[in-house]
């Protein structure tokens, strides 16, 4: 389109010219123009002939004053005109030709008339002619007639004005279309040299249109993307260093108690049964704890690559719930802590769940919080209670204990990998770390959410919600 614009834009435009020349002329219609143009040599034609005729026939009415003049203004409007003459001195010379050239000297014309002559910038063709007048005097007439409908040089000039035209249109239409091409292109290139660099934060900004915008648009999004992938493998490679430097030092500590209580027994210092059973017993539960970290940890990263393979079905989640507890109840009644359940409503709120998972996700927080209640020997009441309600689009679950509660900076952390909140819940407990991570790649990978807050009366509780599915029970989804 834009190689078509150059070149038919100037002639347009050139035309537009020419026909608004034409109209200021008095000239309404082009084809009047024409029209007039190409009738002037058959009007000529007609009157010459008469002229002819005369010359040979009649010659006597050249003497006469009024058809002399009648001929003349016919010939006046036809651009053409006469010079007469009898006897060598000229008798009549037309008045268009006396007005076109007021100083011409017409004798000399009509002495050596040449072929051509120009009067007032136009080009005139001669012809002479002899005749005799009935009285046997001798006579002479030049006609002069118009060769060219414009002046003799406004051929050359309008070419070089068209020319001129077209060649300055072509270049400003040449100057923009590539000034719309070349600036886009530039800024591509230098955002292209900026990412070569590595540098993939300056946004590509284009107001252009056609095939150049849309190569902007894919470029920018190609510098989203690519940002988008850098980011998260330096995300990923963070990850992997904080998951190492977690690891070697979860596993650090209680190898190191391990070797320590081993060493403890080989030196003889466990000299008594009593001691060896209790030394006995601390490597035993390090390895058990060792065991856990490296079977939560596994987990875990087979949630956060995504290759766990979920079994969902259409289960009724607060029957489910009610099992699940009623399981839960008797080990945590061992250790001091009440647990109640609660469900608003009694008709079932169906979910699509994987019922391992579910059981992996509640079994860690309640563990999470039977765990860090026990830290505080003074609690009075030491209760867990599980509640269930039916929202709009979700299955609405929280699990709120009588605990100490969770730092307030520590709330939008609590589920990150590796992460202990200091003072109330701090390392001593001698968690992994991965507990909530695993019960939040587990709620998220059954399109949930979950969510830690302060309960009213000082405790913590987790919130969660399952997206509800079709009434179906046993069902599986794809």
């Amino acid at each position: 389109m834009s190689y078509l614009a150059m070149v038919f834009v100037p002639v347009i435009l050139m035309s537009v010219f020419m026909l608004s020349i034409l109209y200021a002329g008095g000239v309404e219609d082009v084809r009047q123009y024409f029209d007039k143009e190409n009738k002037e040599p058959f009007n000529q034609a007609l009157v010459y002939g008469e002229l002819s005729y005369v010359f040979r026939n009649d010659a006597g009415q050249l003497e006469d004053s009024e058809y002399v003049a009648e001929i003349q203004t016919r010939l006046g409007e036809l651009w053409a005109g006469l010079i007469i003459s009898r006897d060598g001195t000229i008798s009549s010379v037309a008045p268009f030709l006396r007005q076109a050239s007021p100083r011409q000297d017409w004798q000399l014309l009509l002495k050596d008339p040449p072929e051509t002559v120009t009067i007032n910038r136009f080009r005139f063709e001669t012809s002479l002619v002899d005749f005799r007048y009935p009285d046997g005097g001798s006579g002479k007439a030049v006609l002069l007639r118009r060769e060219d409908t414009v002046p003799i040089y406004w051929r050359p000039i309008s070419s070089s004005i068209t020319l001129a035209f077209i060649c300055l249109t072509s270049l400003l239409l040449t100057y923009f279309v590539s000034r719309s091409i070349i600036r886009p292109l530039k800024k591509l290139e230098a955002a292209a040299l900026q990412m070569k660099e590595g540098d993939l934060s300056r946004e590509i900004v284009t107001t252009a249109k056609g095939e150049i915008g849309q190569l902007s648009h894919a470029f920018e999004e190609m510098r989203i993307r690519l940002k988008g992938s850098i980011d998260q493998s330096l995300q990923y490679e963070e990850n992997r260093k904080m998951l190492l430097s977690h690891i070697s030092h979860d596993l650090k500590t209680p190898i190191s108690a391990i070797k320590g209580y081993v060493e403890g027994i080989m030196d003889g210092i466990a000299n008594t049964d009593e001691k060896r059973k209790r030394y006995m017993e601390t490597i035993y539960r390090k390895a058990s704890d060792m065991d856990q970290l490296i079977d939560e940890l596994f987990l875990f990263s087979k949630l956060d690559l995504h290759t766990v393979a979920f079994d969902f079905k259409n289960i009724d989640i607060g029957r489910y719930l009610e099992h699940f507890l009623e399981e839960q109840r008797f080990d945590l009644e061992k250790s001091g802590v009440l647990l109640r359940y609660a469900q608003e409503g009694q008709h079932p709120i169906t979910v699509a769940a994987d019922p391992d998972k579910l059981s992996r996700a509640f079994s860690n927080m309640l563990n999470n919080s039977v765990k860090y209640m026990g830290q505080h020997p003074d609690l009075t009441r030491k209760e867990i209670t599980v509640r269930i309600a039916e929202q709009e689009q979700d299955a609405y679950i929280e699990i709120e204990d009588t605990g100490p509660g969770i730092e307030a900076e520590a709330l939008p952390q609590i589920f990150e990998r590796f992460y202990r909140a200091e003072q109330s819940r701090n390392s001593e407990t001698g968690g992994s770390g991965l507990g909530l991570a695993i019960v939040k790649q587990i709620i998220e990978g059954h399109g949930g959410r979950v969510w830690a807050e302060n309960a009213e009366t000082g405790g913590a509780r987790f919130c969660l919600t399952l997206p509800k599915s079709g009434p179906a029970v046993g069902g599986e989804r794809a």
